[in-house]
């Protein structure tokens, strides 16, 4: 297609070991972005100086205090100059079609505002699992707010206006500010659409799940559960947050005899179950008007 209007946005804290594959996979893309943005966190001066390679094809972005993944992110947001913004995490990869293919989907679906995509997880001793964690098609509200779906940020294409709409990532979340955009994504009634093919590569360590640390996590995750409190509330009463609070106990709980085994047994007793008058704004929408982008597209359709 002609000239691309993706903006990426890479930020980067002291990775040298691993940054070389991420910005070649975005360099290697059958759509070429409009422009890469790496937003350098406050590294070390080696591992900054180790960045100055890429002058050339990338505009670098330096915070003079570290902010974490939801700041920078939200750095290079503010930089970006794209109709659409995808990111990248500074230890992943891309496919060769990953931009490509989003793009087009984009263009076939005007009402779309976020499309993401399956992954695959790729680990120190070769292994490879097929990682997919959402609906086909549309997710919604009452999905995202739950465990068991997840978009994998550095899956995303996103339309730029919608994410300045909802005011990017939150920087109180150094973990979980993924959920949490989602989250407010769907609540604001913007469409995110999903992907089965995997069109990127998550980089596994030496970690079982997807953190080594679970219970740091485990804390933020009932920080962005109280944040949203009312939504949950909305969509399966005091028992989505209840729900919710076991389910995610299971990873961190792994660690303690007895106590995986008796939030399991919790589990069964409390699920989510949506209120029986419980309309989702992903569905139905918040009310709101049509944003411009999808006026603008529906008029190219009809036209």
């Amino acid at each position: 297609s002609g000239r691309s209007d993706v903006s990426v946005v890479i930020p980067y804290y002291n990775r040298e070991k691993y940054v070389d594959e991420a910005v070649q996979s975005v360099l290697a893309q059958t759509l070429r972005p409009l422009e890469i943005l790496i937003v350098n966190d406050c590294s070390s001066e080696s591992s900054r100086a180790y960045l100055d390679r890429y002058q050339n094809c990338c505009k670098i972005i330096d915070l003079p205090v570290n902010v974490g993944l939801a700041g920078a992110r939200n750095a290079g947001i503010d930089a970006a100059r794209g109709e659409f913004i995808a990111f990248l995490d500074d230890d992943d990869v891309w496919l060769p079609r990953k931009l490509e293919v989003q793009r087009e989907y984009m263009d076939d679906h005007p009402e779309c505002a976020i499309v993401h995509s399956a992954a695959w997880l790729f680990f120190q001793d070769g292994r490879q699992e097929y990682f997919k964690q959402f609906p086909l098609g549309e997710m919604w509200l009452a999905q995202a707010l739950m465990n068991g779906y997840w978009a994998i940020i550095p899956s995303v294409l996103a339309r730029s206006e919608v994410i300045r709409a909802v005011g990017g990532f939150d920087v109180n979340f150094r973990e979980c500010e993924d959920r949490d955009f989602i989250i407010r994504c769907c609540a604001q009634g913007y469409r995110v659409e999903g992907i089965e093919e995997p069109l990127i590569r998550v980089r596994r360590q030496d970690q079982e799940g997807l953190t080594k640390r679970p219970w740091r996590i485990y804390r933020a995750d009932l920080r962005m559960c109280w944040k949203h409190r009312a939504l949950y509330r909305n969509a399966y009463g005091m028992r989505g947050i209840v729900s919710f609070v076991i389910e995610k106990a299971q990873a961190p709980s792994r660690q303690i005899r007895y106590l995986n085994g008796i939030m399991l047994f919790l589990l069964r007793f409390v699920q989510y179950r949506q209120k029986a008058r419980y309309r989702d704004p992903a569905i139905y929408g918040p009310g709101q008007m049509k944003p411009s982008w999808m006026v603008q597209r529906l008029s190219e359709k009809t036209s």
